[in-house]
Order: C-alpha cells, then structure tokens, then sequence
C-alpha cells in the first residue's frame, strides 16, 4: 500500500487530496479538502490544518504540489503569496520518498488528456474542414486533441498559460513558463487609455494585471478613473461580474467586456505562439464559474482577430474546462508517471 498526497497550491486556496495504492492498483481517492490560504501562514500550516481535520497522520510516500508560481529546480514561489517551497525540506518534514512541484497551470495540462466529454465545454468548434472539430472526438487517455499541440489559458487569482506538445514518441511533453506576465497589448484607443492607467499604477501592465480577480478590480478602478465616476466603496471581481451580469452598473459591465476582450486576444496569441491546432482550452476559477454567462462570441472575435491568422484561428477549437480540480488530476497524473523512488 502507498499513500500519495495530490496538492493544487493557488493564491487563494490549498485543495488537498489522498490517494492510496496497492500493488499499482487505484484503492481510494479521498475527498478533496480545501484550505483558504487567508487563514493560514504558509503551506506548512495549510498541511497541519489539512492533516488535522481529516485526520490524514500516516507517512506519505509521494508527494505532488501544482503551485502557483515558477517552479526553479526543486524550488517555488508561489507569485500572489510569496510563499517558498522546498520539495527537499518538504520530502524531510513529511517523510516522503518523493516530492514533485510543477506549476499549477502546467499541472491542469498534464490533465487534458485525462478529461471525458463531461469536463469541458464547447464554446468555439473549428470551422475548417479536416480540423479537430466535433467536440471530444480524438480525445483519450494519452490523446488530447489528437497528436497536435493543445494549450491551456487560466485566468484565477493570477494567469498561467501552458501546453502540451507531441514528443515524437507517441507521447507529449508539457510547457511551462510564465506567459501570463506578458505585457498586454491594446486594440482600440479606449484599451489604451485602459492600458495607461494600469501602467501609472503598476508600472508594468501585464496580462495578469488585468486577466484574473484582481485584474477585474483593477479594470473596474481604471475605467472609472478614466470617467470620472465617483466609487463609493471597492468592489471584488464576484461583485463587479454580479452587476455586470445584472446590468445593474455601467462601469461593471465595460469592465467584463474589456476583460473578455482582452482574454480573447491573449488566447489567440497563445494558440499562435504554440501553434496550438489541438485546441485552447481555458481553466481556472473564473470563466467556468460564470457558465453560460461569458460572453463567448465576443472572446471568439478577438480570438480570431489576428489578420492574416484569421483562418488559421478558426480551424482551432476552443473549449471551456469545466472539471472542478484539473490541477489535482495533472498531479495525480505526475504521480501515476513518477512513483515514490523513481528518479
């Protein structure tokens, strides 16, 4: 028997989970336990907290975190936190044979080729014949999106971006950087003006600064700023998402429409920028949140809207990941790939 610990590390929650194994057979997947990362310190004390509600005090033999921040040899940073793991000190402190830390993102494309029909959306079929259109066909346990280049665009807490491209060998490597800090690119003087007021703020306007939570808040403020509406208090992202959705407020709803638009063009540069002709498939905590809601024609647009690249665009689909815990599925996957002593 051995017991291997699934860990999805993201700026605002610490998702657990327990898997145990016997003799290469799956036993039992414990339930997910969550962790606000507002109430605890660092990972040590989302562990302690995790182990002492479930109860979870035996050895671990394997351990995997998809954390939320570059992951430098066996070292990251998790980005909106600040927290520093050590996959060495963690192997000490847990006992464990193995530590693995990927990047969050990276993790949720090592999950693609694990999801069935149910764990994704369709929001945009290719339209080109010969393309992987038709939903989830092609689709299986080592084949996302049939052996072309998949990518992954998350916007939460943050914004990663990921991949996964075909090794040659029948398989696929994953992609991992941090093109979610790309500098963000304007289309329309109104977007600059946007643009110009993120950059009096933050002195850099990534991609991130407006495509996540914060971003949202950060798009509401500027284009405020920019018209002079008075904001009586500070709205989140939910909020502004809620009135924007109830078109109860005018500077909501120009701020999910920036956001949308901005998100459909950073996607497009990604499926360019990879050549991603198995599909885009965006995650994270905010566009599967808002289903139906998100304003998929407007994202599509701006998707496609690259000149040139346009036909190109629109033989690549797009599809909305829907499965509640992809990054833990990605770990899990690691975990399956690199047992505990594996070097």
């Amino acid at each position: 028997m051995t017991r291997s610990l699934a860990v999805d590390l993201g700026g605002t929650h610490v998702r657990f989970r327990l898997v145990e194994d016997e003799d290469g057979a799956r036993r039992r997947r414990a339930p997910v336990h969550v962790v606000e990362t507002c109430g605890v310190a660092s990972f040590e004390a989302a562990l302690g907290q995790w182990r002492e509600r479930t109860g979870a005090h035996g050895r671990l033999d394997a351990v995997a975190v998809a954390a939320a921040g570059p992951v430098v040899g066996d070292r990251v940073r998790i980005t909106n936190l600040g927290w520093i793991l050590d996959a060495r000190e963690i192997e000490r402190s847990l006992g464990a044979g193995r530590c693995l830390l990927v990047n969050d993102v990276t993790a949720v494309a090592w999950a693609l080729p694990r999801l069935g029909k149910s764990d994704v959306r369709e929001l945009g079929a290719a339209d080109v014949e010969g393309s992987v259109a038709g939903g989830m066909q092609g689709f299986g346990t080592e084949n996302p999106g049939g052996r072309a280049t998949t990518a992954v665009i998350a916007p939460g807490t943050g914004l990663g971006v990921s991949g996964l491209v075909p090794d040659g060998a029948g398989g696929f490597v994953a992609v991992e950087g941090e093109g979610g800090h790309r500098t963000l690119a304007a289309q329309s003087p109104r977007e600059w003006a946007i643009l110009n007021v993120l950059v009096e703020r933050f002195g850099h306007a990534s991609a991130e600064r407006a495509l996540s939570g914060p971003g949202i808040e950060a798009l509401y403020r500027a284009i405020a700023s920019i018209d002079g509406v008075s904001r009586r208090e500070e709205k989140t992202a939910a909020e502004i998402a809620h009135d924007a959705f109830a078109r109860s407020d005018p500077t909501a709803e120009e701020s999910i429409e920036t956001f949308t638009g901005f998100l459909g063009s950073v996607a497009g540069d990604l499926a360019l920028t990879l050549g991603a002709r198995g599909g885009v498939y965006v995650a994270g905590g905010i566009v599967p949140g808002w289903g139906g809601r998100f304003d998929a024609a407007r994202f599509l647009d701006r998707f496609r809207a690259k000149g040139r690249f346009r036909d190109y665009l629109s033989a690549v689909p797009v599809r909305v990941v829907t499965h509640p815990y992809p990054a833990l599925a990605g770990t899990e996957h690691l975990l399956a790939r690199r047992p505990a002593g594996a070097s």
